[in-house]
């Protein structure tokens, strides 16, 4: 009951706040989503390998894939919740909340048509890793990804 009747006024004195910042927090929004478009849009034809700091992973793709990708594919390097990129942090950081076959890290992304299109390489990765089978199928997965023309509705 206490609870009640100290949250109810503090609730009402707070309404006036509400009001005046959700459409605040609605309109920075709606900017960021215009700017993220035409990030998209800049950056069509892109591709990204993008991976993390997990450390049985990290180095294995540092001295293994990356030296063996082609030109043209740029790297997102996560370091704990810090992205790492040559591209705008802010854009990129949606980008991967955005992904929508994430499996664990690493992954791909690119951009097409002003769409942004993922695919986990979570299992193939590890099965090379830990299976110590030849990286070159990987490779291939890799870059035929890169290739495929995808039909966005």
């Amino acid at each position: 009951m206490l609870i009640f009747i100290i949250g109810m006024p503090l609730f009402i004195l707070a309404i006036p706040l509400i009001i005046i910042f959700i459409p605040i927090k609605y309109l920075n929004r709606k900017r960021f989503e215009k700017k993220y478009a035409k990030f998209l849009t800049e950056n069509n034809g892109k591709n990204f390998f993008c991976y993390n700091n997990k450390k049985n992973s990290k180095d294995y793709i540092e001295e293994n894939i990356i030296p063996n990708l082609t030109d043209g594919i740029e790297i997102v390097y996560l370091n704990g919740k810090t992205v790492e990129s040559d591209y705008n942090i802010e854009f990129v950081s949606e980008a991967l909340y955005k992904l929508k076959n994430y499996n664990r890290f690493p992954h791909l992304m690119k951009i097409r048509n002003g769409k942004l299109i993922d695919k986990s390489i979570n299992n193939p990765f590890y099965n090379i890793l830990n299976s110590n089978k030849p990286k070159s199928k990987f490779l291939n997965q890799i870059h035929t990804f890169f290739k495929q023309n995808d039909v966005i509705p």
